[in-house]
Parts: C-alpha cells; sequence; structure tokens
C-alpha cells in the first residue's frame, strides 16, 4: 500500500486506531500480569469472533474488521 499524505479526515481516523490498538495493549497486559488473562487468549478469542461475525450475513462492516484486524495483530506476542 503506498504511503501519502493523508487528508485531516484520515489523520482523525488513523490517530484514533492507534489510540485504541495502545489502549488495548495497556488493558491486555494489566490482565495478563494479574492472571485474569492468558497470554495469547485474548488474540485468539478475537480471531475466532472474527471468523464467525465474516460467515453471518450482515454481521460486521468492512471497517469494523480491519479495526478489529489491527487490534488482534498489535496483540499478538
Amino acid at each position: 500500500m503506498p504511503k501519502g499524505k493523508l487528508t485531516p479526515e484520515g489523520e482523525v481516523i488513523a490517530a484514533y486506531g492507534a489510540a485504541m490498538v495502545a489502549a488495548f495493549q495497556v488493558l491486555i497486559n494489566c490482565l495478563e500480569e494479574s492472571e485474569a488473562l492468558l497470554p495469547g487468549q485474548f488474540p485468539d478469542a478475537l480471531g475466532i469472533y472474527m471468523e464467525m461475525v465474516k460467515s453471518q450475513k450482515g454481521g460486521v462492516n468492512d471497517m469494523t474488521l480491519a479495526v478489529l484486524h489491527d487490534i488482534r495483530a498489535a496483540t499478538l506476542d
């Protein structure tokens, strides 16, 4: 994917996505450190959820799946 200058709207969307991914990483780290979540459990469960909703008619739109994919990729060990 070519890297070009983002529109102002694109910059807002990118910043929002990056902040959300960072927040999930912090939350998952805290849950793993307190042993409330097993390492790898969250990305695995999110992957299963994504496959499930992809197969459902009218489940989740492509933008939502893209954000979930980014969160899952960022939280994989």
